[in-house]
């Protein structure tokens, strides 16, 4: 017989989670993030309802990566949500990376508690296939994860938190990890020379919805 805490469990449950006393596991709903490869080592995109953080130093491709993903999640007809506190999206290369930016609430508060609050408060108001919060984790106090997990997992909301590195410890299902491996350059002799892209190295360091450790190179249009 199964303690009484263990049959507690069994009954409350938890999304995304494999109830006691049976094998039946809950399928997970995801959210395309428009790269196949990236995609297939994740089991099918990002987590919904779950906190994923996409971490990685300036010039790795950290804003390539999240626009490529709101881009397909703007593709999929979803309503998405991007809070900038330091207002460094650039609507044209938004749109450029294929964000369809009329289905994008552009949020620009004052200061990182004001980005974290309006988080909570996207979060809460539903609707939203996911928000975007683009904040520098690594001076983010420790209290504010598992409130925005627990926000998270009451949605069918993809919180995709950016930052240099990741803070988010146990409460973020996924952390993804960006290395720049490669710029790439248009143009050649008697031409104009433009950015063209970076290609990087994108590790899935950690992962509580599938298998850890995989690591792909991706090629970004913007850094």
């Amino acid at each position: 017989m199964p303690s009484a805490a263990a049959a507690l469990l069994d009954r409350l449950g938890r999304p995304g989670g494999v109830r006691l006393g049976t094998a039946r596991v809950e399928a997970i709903p995801r959210l395309a993030t428009g790269l196949a490869a990236l995609d297939e080592a994740l089991g099918g995109g990002l987590p919904r309802g779950r906190l994923t953080e996409l971490a990685g130093r300036r010039s790795t491709g950290r804003t390539g990566l999240a626009c490529a993903i709101a881009a397909s999640a703007t593709r999929a007809s979803e309503t998405i949500a991007w809070i900038d506190p330091a207002d460094a999206l650039d609507p044209e290369a938004a749109a450029a990376a294929g964000i369809a930016l009329a289905r994008v609430l552009w949020v620009r508060p004052r200061n990182r508690a004001d980005a974290l609050g309006a988080a909570e408060i996207l979060l809460s108001a539903g609707g939203f296939g996911l928000i975007v919060l683009d904040v520098d984790a690594e001076r983010t106090g420790r209290a504010v994860w598992p409130r925005l997990a627990r926000a998270a997992e009451r949605t069918r909301s993809v919180l995709l938190v950016l930052g240099s590195c990741r803070a988010a410890g146990t409460f973020a299902a996924v952390g993804l990890e960006l290395v720049a491996r490669r710029v790439r350059w248009s143009g050649g002799p008697g031409r104009l020379v433009l950015l063209d892209g970076i290609d990087a190295r994108v590790t899935i360091a950690r992962s509580r919805v599938g298998r850890p450790g995989r690591a792909l190179v991706v090629r970004q249009a913007c850094a």
